[in-house]
């Protein structure tokens, strides 16, 4: 006998809505460890491999997001700024 709260019911409009942010909030987590190592002094090569590595062992039972694929571009752009 299926248990209901095996299959959740989420309503497509609240589906389609929250789907772009799940993309969101993982750029915005890639920015922060970027910010986070670099104050760290991580030179800028070991720092993408070491996000692009959380991110896959993130994702390890499941396909890994196509976001990993901006995980230079951020770190690029973190690293390209001045310190305060």
């Amino acid at each position: 006998m299926p248990f209901d709260w095996m299959h959740p019911r989420i309503p497509e409009g609240f589906a389609r809505k929250i789907e772009p942010r799940f993309e969101e909030m993982h750029l915005r987590e890639i920015e922060q460890r970027a910010r986070l190592l670099f104050n760290l002094r991580y030179d800028r090569k070991r720092a993408v491999r070491r996000i692009q590595d959380n991110i896959e062992w993130d994702f390890e039972l499941s396909k890994v997001p196509a976001f990993v694929k901006e995980v230079p571009r951020i770190v690029d752009r973190v690293y390209g700024r001045k310190p305060a």
